[in-house]
């Protein structure tokens, strides 16, 4: 639902009414088409539209000519039940259309309120398109992308509307996935090109061209992921980006004009400038300027990090580009000239994936650029100067969501203001300058950047990846601590890293405690790892010194972070019963660190559902440590309910140690499932104080490390993004919402179910093994195998460490007749070192039906 933030509301009925017949609006669904209203697209998009798409116009200028002008309304949020990482587009009568990972299209009012929304089978991470009105529909067709590989073609009718009426036809990929993907999700921002053809890329790496009645005109075959939004050059030619490492350009049958290596994943939408030149931003760090006719450089820019979003362009009175500007994962804002020589950088603190657009300032012939940052703050940059001409914060005031506050997602401007939706899963509307109006403790009108023209030091940062200048609020006991060095001389930002041999040498804590430390491929991130709890309610001081090295320049750091760990006390909230087993559901994981992840799968990472059920619970020792195991694997939600999901890609066991609430939990040598193939994580772990609702207080941390060398398919990449340290490692660092697990089965003792037999045959040197685990049934009763999981799990009997398989992919689930679970199979790969004794459990969905020791 919307939530207004202030007192004022916005303009009154009759107004809004005389301003509608002003400019000629209708809302969509009218029988009659209404007039456009002067905004002159040169692609059938709706005319009255100030926003039809992702970059508003056929060339991806990112500009819109309305003039800035505040009109005394106030901001106000719609959340979703996911994030947002899509651009919204709008309507000519102000509606606002936008995608959830949560899988649903919404439609709302221009106050918010929500209008219809339409589920789909996956999450939404590509922003829709406004069709020109359609005389024999009687509507403004809306095209959007699904991750359920389907893209929707819908009717813009205002009114709720029957799902069969809503979906005027859908569209599935043609052609299967490009290797190195196994999905053929449309998250390529859907475009609307001449004649009214439709335009949009998909995950599998097919670029496509589809007629508005829905079917295929042409499908040119990239080598990955096609995610940008195609840009419109003369006779037709369209210019796109890809995974592949290439930028490319097809002529108007979908055949190669010319396609150029890039060395980094282009997920930028290119641009085209007056004189036809190509703009476009890469993972290689770099903005480049194509060549429109044979794709070769006619110069670059280097930023200090990779580029996710889509370069704007300005343009003067006789529409000549003069200035292009890009947001960069190293924080900063720039300002180019066309010759390529930089006018002014400004620096947010945190990284840009949200790809900026430009607005008319109030007088004059002045420019605005909007850019949204992952602090959740939405900025308003005076185009001329570079400085701040405000901010506006959207992170929610309280509650976990604060720490999900990525602007990750891109603005659109409206009539009357700015709107962008961001991880926490709102949609923020920002009335045009109304930080310049209004006091508001969200607003900062400072014109500087965020941190200052000289800083050398190491900042906290949350594990929701924000950096802080010091923790607000106490941390807890059970946690993994990020740190970021940043070095700032003269007011640039310098791309400094921690250099040591040993990373442990660079932190000294007080009290002392135990911990391993991880770097960082840059060596911007130090990630500080206590290898067991640390003491409830104690101050502690960690101390960063070393020395930090940005060619040609280099220096030393020290500093010193002050940090209160939470209270202890509580009961840790889960309990092993012989009918019902302590359970949580475990979702919107975040890895925001490094910056490359999120760039590459933070809607993934967001759409997860994990059910994780206590398999064993020990009592606490002298010290109050006790120690637990669980079992997690994939869920899917059904009519309201989270069930286990048998078709998901997750199974492995979690274990670890609690004192009071505080508990830490960890996978080791696990393989877990993505859509482009299984990873081999060294470590997964979960942590933070468990409340007796099932949740996991604010601050909660996971950390995962990955040996980059052991990644498929894309282990040659994460060597020339540069996010590999020495060790071969790639550290990560985020968070995760949890909630208590109720109203399913899937921790249950399931009726009538039970378990027949358990046996374990030893692999050899040369040949597999396998644990099986036969199941009993009940007369009457049923465990249908399409509905629910089977697992087994392998233990040293005698440390309790799990056995490292990848359970998942390994275990086979047999139905019998009537399709219920009736075996369950592990196969054990040859040459698997068991231990001497092994204890096994036979797991169904989470709850442990029985287990047996084997020697």
């Amino acid at each position: 639902m919307a939530r207004a933030i202030g007192s004022m509301g916005r303009l009154g009925a009759a107004a809004l009414g005389a301003l509608a017949i002003v400019l000629g609006l209708i809302a969509p669904g009218a029988i009659a088409a209404p007039k456009p209203a002067g905004f002159h697209y040169d692609v059938p998009v709706q005319q009255s539209s100030p926003w039809p798409e992702m970059r508003r116009d056929s060339r991806n200028s990112g500009a819109s000519p309305i003039r800035v002008r505040y009109e005394g309304d106030d901001p106000w949020l719609f959340r979703t039940d996911r994030g947002i990482f899509s651009t919204p587009v709008i309507g000519g009568d102000g509606s606002v259309y936008v995608g959830s990972a949560d899988h649903h299209f919404y439609a709302l009012r221009p106050d918010g309120r929500l209008r219809w929304k339409l589920r789909t089978g996956g999450i939404i991470d590509a922003a829709a398109a406004i069709g020109a009105y359609d005389s024999r529909l009687h509507t403004f067709p809306i095209t959007i992308g699904s991750g359920d590989e389907r893209l929707y073609h819908l009717r813009g009718d205002g009114r709720r509307l029957p799902r069969n009426r809503r979906v005027i036809w859908r569209f599935r990929a043609s052609a299967p996935p490009a290797t190195g993907q196994l999905v053929n999700w449309w998250e390529g921002n859907v475009a609307i090109g001449p004649g009214g053809t439709i335009y949009a890329g998909n995950t599998g790496g097919g670029a496509y061209a589809i007629r508005p009645g829905g079917t295929q005109r042409w499908l040119y075959q990239a080598g990955n992921s096609v995610w940008t939004t195609p840009a419109f050059g003369p006779g037709g030619v369209t210019y796109w980006g890809s995974v592949d490492l290439h930028a490319f350009a097809l002529d108007a049958a979908g055949q190669p004009k010319w396609s150029r290596t890039v060395a980094g994943y282009v997920t930028s939408s290119p641009a085209i400038g007056s004189d036809g030149t190509v703009y476009v931003g890469a993972f290689d760090r770099q903005l480049h300027a194509l060549d429109p006719a044979t794709g070769a450089d006619r110069w670059s820019y280097a930023t200090g990090e990779h580029i996710y979003g889509s370069p704007a362009l300005a343009s003067d009175s006789h529409g000549q580009t003069k200035a292009i500007y890009i947001g960069s994962a190293d924080g900063s804002l720039y300002a180019l000239r066309p010759d390529g020589s930089l006018i002014w950088r400004y620096d947010t603190g945190d990284p840009i994936r949200s790809s900026p657009v430009i607005g008319r300032a109030p007088s004059g012939g002045g420019q605005i650029v909007y850019v949204g940052s992952s602090n959740g703050k939405l900025y308003a940059i005076d185009a001329a100067t570079g400085e701040r001409r405000w901010s506006y914060n959207t992170t929610p005031g309280s509650g976990a969501l604060r720490d999900r506050n990525d602007l990750n997602g891109s603005p659109a401007l409206g009539r009357h203001g700015i709107y962008i939706g961001g991880e926490h899963g709102y949609l923020a509307y920002v009335p045009y300058d109304y930080c310049l109006h209004r006091r508001d403790s969200r607003c900062d009108r400072r014109p500087g950047p965020e941190f200052g023209n000289s800083v050398n030091r190491v900042f906290f940062v949350t594990p929701g990846g924000t950096t802080e200048r010091r923790p607000k609020r106490s941390i807890p006991a059970a946690t993994v601590l990020g740190t970021r060095l940043i070095v700032r001389q003269g007011g640039d930002t310098k791309a400094a890293k921690m250099v040591a041999l040993d990373p442990n040498d660079l932190v000294h804590a007080s009290p002392s405690f135990r911990f391993h430390t991880q770097l960082s491929g840059d060596g911007h991130f130090l990630f500080i790892r206590p290898d067991g709890l640390l003491k409830s309610g104690t101050r502690y001081r960690i101390r960063v010194a070393g020395d930090w090295a940005a060619a040609p320049d280099s220096g030393k750091f020290d500093t010193t972070i002050r940090f209160r760990t939470e209270p202890g006390g509580g009961r840790l909230p889960l309990t092993v019963g012989q009918d019902r087993v302590g359970a949580l559901k475990i979702s919107r994981l975040a890895l925001p660190l490094p910056a490359l992840l999120p760039s590459v799968n933070q809607i993934g990472f967001d759409s997860y559902d994990l059910i994780a059920g206590a398999l064993r619970k020990t009592k606490p020792d002298r010290n109050g440590v006790g120690r637990i195991l669980m079992w997690v694997v994939g869920a899917r939600r059904l009519g309201g309910r989270t069930l286990a999901d048998p078709r998901g890609n997750f199974a492995f066991p979690l274990r670890g140690t609690y004192r009071g609430n505080q508990m830490m939990l960890n996978a080791s040598q696990v393989n877990l499932q993505f859509s482009f193939g299984p990873v081999p994580l060294r470590s997964l772990d979960f942590r933070g104080r468990l409340r007796a609702d099932g949740r996991f207080d604010p601050g909660a941390s996971l950390y995962g490390q990955v040996t980059c060398a052991e990644v498929p398919n894309y282990s040659f990449y994460l060597y020339v993004a540069g996010v590999c340290n020495p060790t071969d490692t790639l550290a990560s660092s985020g968070t995760f919402l949890s909630d208590r697990y109720r109203g399913g089965p899937a921790n249950r003792r399931p009726p009538g179910l039970s378990l027949s037999r358990l046996s374990l045959v030893r692999p050899s040197a040369t040949v597999a093994g396998e644990a099986t685990a036969t199941l009993r049934l009940a007369r009457g009763a049923r465990y249908p195998a399409a509905r629910h999981l089977g697992s087994i799990l392998l233990l040293d009997a005698k440390s309790g460490e799990p056995v490292s398989l990848d359970y998942r992919t390994l275990t086979s689930n047999r139905k019998g007749p009537s399709g219920n679970l009736r075996r369950i199979e592990l196969a054990i790969p040859a040459g698997t070192a068991l231990p001497a004794r092994v204890h096994a459990y036979a797991i169904a969905d989470v709850f442990p039906l029985g287990s047996r020791d084997f020697k």
